[in-house]
């Protein structure tokens, strides 16, 4: 294997309150009432503006403008509530130390990735590839593919690990070697497992124990 590659809002990021928290506030100026969690949770696979407009039903308002303000209260929400989930610190220079090429592939935007940098772990990757870079999102190969040509590495050579089911697919659909779920994002198990990952982990740290 040589390079291991990263969803990660859900995966590395842990945003589950700050998602919850935004989307309750935008639904809540837009359309009324604050959304559940549970309705909130469904929607959590997409590019942003995809889950805007799934989420928000507002058709009084310009579209803009409702992303305009989810940009704001998405910067808040990250401020207070973003962290790492437990293990990626640590685990992220391993693989480096190990010969893996580390690199990210997010359906997020520039915000995300400088979640990376306000959580201090952006200098252990070699690429990442957001919304901006591709055409079609997640689970198109065409983000997969821009890293392993930046990497240098064959489909054999790449393991994908995500914690929703278009990870899963992304991976597939690329020909990759390997498809690792993470159980404690937005995804369920048993969609990840239906999904076809190879394998199912519950913590960050565990990936060492399924790459060969």
């Amino acid at each position: 294997m040589k390079a291991v590659v990263f969803d990660l809002d859900g995966t590395l990021l842990d945003v589950r309150e700050a998602f919850y928290w935004q989307f309750e506030r935008l639904s809540e100026e837009f359309d009324g009432a604050a959304l559940a969690r549970s309705v909130i949770a469904a929607s959590a696979h997409g590019t942003t503006e995809e889950i805007v407009r799934t989420l928000i039903r507002n058709t009084d308002v310009p579209f803009g403008t409702i992303l305009k303000r989810h940009e704001e209260l998405r910067l808040e929400a990250y401020e207070r509530y973003l962290k790492l989930y437990d293990g990626v610190a640590d685990l992220l220079p391993i693989l480096k130390r190990m010969g893996f090429g580390v690199a990210a592939l997010t359906a997020g935007n520039q915000l995300t990735i400088d979640c990376l940098h306000q959580t201090d772990v952006h200098r252990h990757f070699d690429t990442i590839v957001d919304a901006s870079r591709v055409v079609n999102s997640k689970p198109d190969p065409e983000g997969l593919q821009i890293i392993m040509t930046e990497l240098g590495a064959a489909p054999h050579e790449i393991t994908m690990v995500g914690d929703s089911v278009v990870d899963v697919l992304v991976g597939k659909n690329a020909g990759i070697a390997k498809t690792v779920g993470v159980s404690h994002g937005f995804g369920h198990v048993e969609a990840l497992i239906a999904a076809g990952a190879d394998h199912i982990i519950h913590d960050i740290p565990t990936l060492l124990d399924v790459l060969e």
